[in-house]
């Protein structure tokens, strides 16, 4: 008896965690869209569940706006031969994006390519 408990009681609280572990995809993104962006990295967040890139851009004017970028997660981007150290504040790079639908300065990367031209993807894409 104590072990039908114990079962029926473990099916219970998975079934009530399991949506804390759904992905939550990638709604907030305009997919339809990339945009390519002249950047400089402030800070490169290689961690789970998805990497992160911040980076500073500055338009015409010589205003700055501070983005940030997601990305997959470490051991995709370490299949597609990017490590810890590839990004560091203040690189020189062009970021190119899925932008937010919001228009909110964050976006969905697609690639980086670095200042002497090498790109990094975030896969076979």
């Amino acid at each position: 008896m104590k072990i039908k408990i114990a079962i029926a009681t473990s099916i219970i609280l998975l079934a009530i965690g399991f949506p804390a572990f759904a992905h939550h995809g990638n709604a907030e993104f305009d997919l339809t869209q990339s945009l390519s962006l002249k950047a400089t990295i402030t800070d490169f967040v290689w961690s789970n569940p998805h990497s992160e890139i911040f980076f500073d851009v500055k338009d015409a004017d010589g205003k700055v706006t501070r983005w940030g970028c997601e990305a997959v997660q470490p051991a995709l981007l370490h299949r597609a031969g990017w490590t810890k150290d590839s990004l560091k504040p203040g690189d020189q790079v062009t970021i190119v994006l899925h932008p937010a639908k919001n228009g909110k300065p964050i976006g969905y990367l697609q690639k980086v390519v670095l200042a002497n031209g090498e790109e990094l993807r975030i896969g076979s894409l």
